[in-house]
């Protein structure tokens, strides 16, 4: 007599996969509710060690670390205006192990302008905004104008092959679509002379080579305009911390009133992470964010501590911010083809 083994293994493997998965689906919240356990989590940094980036992550990490409870690993990885980093961590596992530290520079600029970029701005959701960095107008030592309506008389009395020339840290950046749409709105050109990174666009504009440019602030310029290398004469903000008090507002030129931008800065991760494990972040960020410490560690180097924000706050203000970008790529035509 031949005996069926088939149909009885049949019924034990499914009667297992049965109970595997109602413990896999009795056991997701728990996974969730326990984030994030012992396990170190990691906090990607899209620029090498020492920057201004690496700085704010640094200020930062220790803090989210006791409010989560667990180590929090500051991991750096520069190279392509930022998107290498970002890229990694959409290629990671959206379990909130892996935070990314982005500014509109790095996910909402390049994948609009840049076909090669192979994610879109809505692939991230917003955790926390975490700092404002301002934006300066600089200017040679020897350029012949005192404030904003000088500068901009001196340069709409040039003609397109005499134009103002301008540095920035790249084709595409967020300073060289800034300063194109300053020139649009003015209805005036400039001439862009893209750099590698800040050090080299500093250097220039200090040895008279190129006219100005638009940085984020960063405390060690004080020193270069103090002693003459350099001059500032514009923020591109109102809200403008004690640091920047004497400089004036860009805004405050009837021409450019509504022209207000800044790097704005804020944890991220990969949209389709837990709702409990993003409020989980979004409390512990929160509670770095208001430690006196943090601030003044911050604050030193003329940066705006970000209030706390609900996730649903953070995401409608990132999204308020894609739209801002996508307008200035609209009004700047500007798209990088290759």
């Amino acid at each position: 007599m031949k005996h069926n083994f088939a149909s009885p293994l049949r019924s034990l493997f499914k009667t297992t996969a049965a109970i595997c998965l109602t413990g896999m689906v009795g056991l997701s919240p728990a996974l969730a509710n326990d984030y994030p356990g012992s396990r170190p989590v990691s906090l990607m940094v899209p620029y090498p060690a020492g920057g201004p980036s690496d700085v704010s992550a640094r200020i930062l990490s220790e803090p989210i670390s006791k409010a989560l409870g667990a180590p929090v690993i500051v991991e750096n990885l520069g190279g392509g205006t930022g998107t290498i980093a970002a890229s990694k961590v959409l290629n990671a596992n959206a379990n909130g192990r892996i935070f990314f530290q982005g500014t509109q520079n790095e996910l909402i600029i390049p994948p609009l302008t840049n076909k090669a970029i192979r994610y879109q701005p809505d692939e991230f959701e917003s955790v926390q905004p975490i700092t404002v960095t301002h934006l300066v107008l600089l200017v040679r030592k020897d350029l012949p104008v005192n404030n904003t309506k000088e500068f901009i008389d001196l340069a709409a009395s040039r003609n397109k092959s005499d134009s103002l020339t301008y540095g920035s840290v790249g084709v595409g950046s967020l300073y060289h679509l800034i300063t194109e749409q300053m020139g649009k709105t003015l209805g005036v050109t400039f001439t862009h002379i893209p750099y590698k990174g800040t050090a080299p666009v500093v250097q220039d504009l200090a040895s008279g080579q190129i006219d100005f440019s638009i940085m984020p602030f960063q405390a060690s310029m004080l020193e270069m305009i103090k002693t003459g290398r350099y001059r500032a004469i514009a923020v591109l903000s109102k809200d403008k911390p004690a640091v920047l008090a004497s400089i004036p507002s860009i805004t405050d030129t009837p021409k450019l009133e509504n022209f207000e931008y800044a790097s704005n800065a804020g944890y991220f991760v990969k949209k389709g992470t837990p709702e409990d494990i993003k409020k989980v972040l979004n409390k512990a960020i929160s509670s770095a964010l208001t430690n006196p410490e943090v601030i003044k560690s911050l604050e030193a180097d003329g940066r705006n501590v970000a209030k706390p924000m609900s996730l649903e706050q953070a995401n409608a203000f990132y999204e308020n911010e894609i739209a801002k970008y996508k307008e200035m790529i609209k009004v700047t035509g500007y798209v990088h083809t290759n």
